[in-house]
């Protein structure tokens, strides 16, 4: 099964909240049910401190705890009176509670009944069920009725009323008297802590808040439910919007834009996602200029060939050797064409094969020049070029058959372009990083406009596409692609002298070697 985008963030947002939810829920939990044991004990301190003062008023009447002891049902009294404990009516037929019990009797003190096996041990003392006189029934909690019953103890810790066997988990408060103006400790009151509630109302308010817990959990969760399904669709829209172009432009369709609705990673993505389709849209209109000129550039040699061949079948010309020199121009030219296309080609994709090493590009520069001095003297253009034998020490990493192929390609433009008479400045400019190669040709010039596209394959600023002054708008082309390759630059501008001035631009190496 597969799911959709929108259904995956709505899962992630639901399962994120629902996660925080109920670690706040368990987390809350524990601490309100530590919180309220701890209020609970917090509660019987204080009535234990309280009574605390009672008992020392009590002491203070006989001046010793031995009144109480063989009164317990004083001690029930106070207990009922100054602690707070409710202690039920005696059942039908037997005597009040705390009723001190006749001569030679058992009866268990304070009414309360231990169990068989401690009936008769003196001064037992259980909670406050032992008050009512009976045993609750099985798994029944008790109604409330107030904090439990209280230790009492001597000031030598001997326990007075209350489990002997529990002393150790007692928290004592004292009983101080005043005596001689000084503060005397004649006894104390033990408190034994709760570890756990036991109480039918303090349970039934936890299970009551507990609920409450629950609830608000349950709502937070379903809210988290109805936030995040328009949560999850407004995420979604937008890319949504990008499947939506993308197969608009896998059809053809590359006028297709998308809305830039955020400054997010989404709204850079719909910005890359229009840049991209703007490429496309130029490179289809590249393409097909690209396969218009091509099919012009070869039409043109084919056409004349193919006239020129049936003109000698036709008996309208002589295969005369004139004949067989224009067909071979043609052929020639042809070839040119078919060779600058495939070069071009190559380096487009990469394959064009570069034999790069440490070399003199002044000096492949002076090479090239040479062989191109009498084409020059011979069209009427003056070649200015005074090199330096210290600028021969710049070296770098390049393939000097590119080289020469991009200098000769500099050349053939000019002396194809360029008004008789003319001339052409060559100059270098070198750097610590860099080596600047500049030709400076004569009119004609090109203008503004035309100066960025001159490095465009097939461009010839003639709008005529008149092929009497030769090539295919190929050269340029290439002398890019070969300075590209050098990790280099090739610039167009307008020449002091009225033509095109062009700009090499090639990196040195760092380290130079003779």
């Amino acid at each position: 099964m597969i799911f959709s985008i929108r259904s995956k963030l709505f899962s992630t947002l639901l399962l994120a909240v629902s996660s925080v939810v109920l670690c706040m829920y368990l987390v809350m939990q524990w601490s309100f049910d530590r919180g309220f044991l701890n209020y609970v004990n917090k509660q019987d301190q204080q009535a234990h401190e309280a009574f605390a003062q009672v008992m020392a008023n009590e002491w203070k009447r006989s001046g010793s705890w031995q009144n109480l002891k063989d009164n317990r049902r004083r001690w029930g009294s106070l207990l009922e009176s100054d602690f707070g404990l409710s202690l039920p009516p005696p059942p039908a037929g037997q005597p009040p509670e705390f009723q001190r019990p006749p001569p030679g009797s058992r009866r268990p003190p304070l009414g309360f009944r231990p169990p068989p096996q401690k009936r008769d041990q003196p001064g037992a003392f259980n909670d406050q069920r032992s008050f009512s006189g009976n045993h609750p029934p099985k798994n029944h909690l008790p109604p409330p009725s107030g904090p439990k019953p209280p230790f009492l103890l001597d000031q030598n810790k001997t326990v007075i009323f209350g489990r002997s066997e529990s002393i150790h988990d007692l928290i004592l408060y004292p009983i101080t008297v005043i005596n001689n103006d000084e503060l005397k400790v004649v006894g104390y009151l033990g408190q034994l802590p709760k570890k756990e509630l036991t109480d039918q109302l303090d349970l039934s308010f936890v299970e009551q808040q507990s609920d409450t817990f629950m609830l608000v959990a349950g709502l937070m969760i379903l809210i988290s439910m109805l936030a995040a399904l328009p949560v999850a669709a407004h995420l979604v829209k937008p890319i949504r919007r990008l499947m939506h172009g993308t197969q608009r432009l896998t059809s053809g369709q590359y006028e297709t834009t998308i809305p830039i609705t955020s400054k997010d990673e989404l709204g850079q993505l719909s910005k890359n996602f229009n840049s991209l389709a703007n490429t496309l849209k130029e490179n289809e209109k590249a393409r097909r200029q690209w396969v218009a000129d091509i099919s012009h550039e070869l039409r043109t040699p084919l056409s004349v060939l193919k006239g020129e061949i049936e003109a000698i079948q036709d008996g309208i010309r002589q295969a005369s050797p004139e004949a067989m020199n224009s067909l071979h121009g043609e052929v020639e030219q042809l070839n040119r064409l078919i060779g600058d296309l495939y070069e071009l080609s190559m380096s487009d994709i990469g394959a064009l094969n570069y034999q790069k090493e440490n070399l003199k590009p002044l000096k492949i520069l002076n090479t090239t020049l040479d062989l191109f001095k009498y084409e020059f003297e011979q069209q009427g253009i003056e070649l200015v070029y005074s090199p330096t034998s210290s600028s021969e020490s710049s070296f770098i990493h390049g393939d000097s058959t590119r080289l020469k192929q991009l200098f000769s390609n500099l050349l053939k433009n000019t002396l194809r372009y360029t008004d008789t008479p003319g001339e052409l400045h060559v100059e270098h400019e070198i750097t610590a990083a860099e080596i600047k190669l500049h030709f400076k040709d004569s009119a004609p010039g090109v203008s503004q406009q035309e100066l960025g596209l001159l490095f465009e394959r097939l461009y010839r600023v003639e709008g005529s596409r008149n092929r009497a002054l030769g090539g295919a708008g190929l050269g340029l082309s290439i002398c890019n692609n070969i300075a590209t390759a050098h990790d280099g630059e090739i610039t167009a501008k307008a020449s002091p002298y009225g033509g095109i001035w062009i700009t090499v631009t090639l990196p040195l190496l760092k380290t130079q070697t003779g």
